[in-house]
Formats: C-alpha cells, structure tokens, sequence
C-alpha cells in the first residue's frame, strides 16, 4: 500500500511540474511576442523617422540654391539699409517743412502776401526736426498785408496751427502800394519740433529747396 501511495504522489507531482513548466513556457513565449512586437512597432517608427529625415535631406538640397539666394539678398539688404535710412529721414523732413510751410500760407487771410520765407540757423543745420541739432526749428517771415488787423488774423491763426507752435512779431510798418494803404512785416514763426530719423550732411538742403520753391503770394 505505501509503496502505490508514494507511486501516485510522485505522478501528482510530475503532473504538477509539467503544468508549471507549460505555464512558464507560455509567459515567456508570451514575453518573447510582446518584445518582438514593441521592437516591430519601434523599428517601423524608426523606419517612417528615417524616410522623413532623408525627404527632408532631400529637400535642403533642392532648396540649397535657394537658401544661398536669400543669403546673397540679405547682404545686399544690409549694404542698402543706410541708403533707405538716408531716404526715410529725409521724406521725413521734406514732410515736416510741406506741412509746416502749408500750415503758415492756409494762415493767410485775403490780400496778404508774403516776400520771403526761410528757417532759422538751427532748422537747417543739417540735424532732424526734434533732434538735439535741430531743436526749436522755426521759420522768419516777411510780408505785406493791407490792415494791421490781417498781420493779427494772420498771427491768431498760426497760433491755433496745430504744428505751429508759437509767432513772435518782429515789426509791423506802414507803407504806400501805389496810392493804397498797406503795412510790411515781420515775424518768427516757431515751429513744434518732431522725432525724425537722422539724415545726412547736406539733407538739410531740403529745407531751403522747399523755401525757394514757395510763392509768397496769396490772395
């Protein structure tokens, strides 16, 4: 009887380490199909990262024409920045004196006429409107007018300009046109100063080509 015993406990437990090993068997079979799964999943990854890095290889070199072109037309920008620098400031200036120049003729009333026109040293001295070199910029003034109640008119409006900052009258006279009554004057016209981009030497020409090319005539 003991000996069938130990011949049963010993099939039990064979039967026992068979089923232990296939478990085992399984879970690394199982572990050996994860692995190789994640390592196809990775290596197509690897594979789609590759081909995109060679289109992309690909790409800069077709584009290498390109990017050299660009290269070339940034220097050139670089060496034509100064020049468009030059050119901003001085249509900066050109329209700082238009408006300030059409400012003091809108502020005319009928039968006034001016005789000269021109800026002061420091106006055109080359610096900008605004700048430490041109500040308080401002324009000298003479004309004639029929009443010392136009000169007023004349001096209250420029007051009221809204680029003009403040008329300082130098003289007012009388004087014969013919056989009418008529005064001649004289005045300082200040002008509001204005941030405007640096310009050159001799940019500052802008201001007396402007002052020669106005018609002092208005009626």
């Amino acid at each position: 009887m003991p000996s069938i015993n130990m011949l049963a406990l010993r099939r039990e437990e064979k039967r026992r380490q068979e089923k232990n090993a296939r478990k085992l068997l399984y879970s690394i079979a199982g572990e050996i199909g994860v692995v190789l799964a994640v390592a196809s999943v990775m290596t197509a990854r690897i594979l789609v990262a590759q081909n995109h890095i060679n289109d992309l290889s690909d790409q800069l070199v077709k584009l290498k024409p390109q990017v050299a072109q660009i290269q070339a037309l940034q220097v050139r920008t670089a060496a034509l920045q100064p020049k468009v620098n030059t050119l901003d400031g001085a249509k900066a200036d050109t329209l700082f004196w238009y408006n300030n120049f059409y400012a003091v003729t809108a502020s005319l009333p009928p039968k006034t006429w001016l005789t000269s026109l021109g800026t002061s040293a420091g106006a055109a001295s080359g610096a900008a409107p605004g700048t430490a070199g041109g500040a308080d910029p401002s324009l000298s003034l003479s004309g004639i007018a029929m009443t010392q109640a136009a000169v007023g008119q004349s001096m209250l409006q420029m007051n009221s300009a809204p680029s003009l900052d403040h008329v300082d009258l130098s003289f007012v006279q009388a004087q014969k046109i013919g056989a009418a009554n008529a005064v001649s004057f004289q005045m300082t016209v200040h002008l509001k100063p204005q941030a405007a981009p640096a310009k050159p030497a001799g940019a500052s020409k802008v201001a007396d080509t402007q002052a020669g090319a106005v018609n002092g005539t208005k009626s």
